[in-house]
């Protein structure tokens, strides 16, 4: 084991009931968590959602590279751009790509193409994913 990896490696010590008063009390936290597809325009401090981005950056990921970069938009014109380039992208998933199965599956959500919710949002979060890694010879 490298220095590197045993500098993520703690020990917790609690007691069993500790244990399972934190797992309860996290997991009824948990199942309040739901998809919605309503959205509000209502502002919310920034702060919250940077907690939300370093939580979801701490995410487990293989050999703990976490491959990803989150990025906090809230310029209206940034936005309005994002909604038209995943409209176009959605209307040719609508219209092209997805099968009738997977169409007849969303209808009773009552999506469709348009994402009106990217602009009317105070903020956008936007997750890039790394693939891959390029070392210092260009090699993935």
């Amino acid at each position: 084991m490298n220095k590197k990896s045993q500098a993520y490696i703690h020990s917790i010590n609690l007691k069993q009931k500790e244990m399972i008063n934190i797992s309860k009390d996290f997991f009824n936290k948990m199942k309040t968590r739901r998809t919605i597809r309503d959205f509000s325009s209502k502002d919310i401090p920034v702060k919250v959602l940077e907690n939300a981005i370093k939580s979801a950056g701490r995410a487990p990921s293989g050999a703990n590279q976490q491959p990803w970069h989150f990025v906090l938009v809230s310029n209206k014109k940034i936005k309005k751009s994002i909604r038209n380039a995943a409209e176009e992208e959605e209307k040719a998933f609508y219209t092209k790509r997805a099968p009738k199965e997977w169409l007849n599956a969303l209808k009773h959500i009552g999506t469709d193409a348009n994402k009106p919710h990217l602009e009317k949002a105070p903020y956008l979060i936007i997750v890039f994913a790394e693939r891959y890694s390029v070392n210092k010879k260009s090699e993935k």
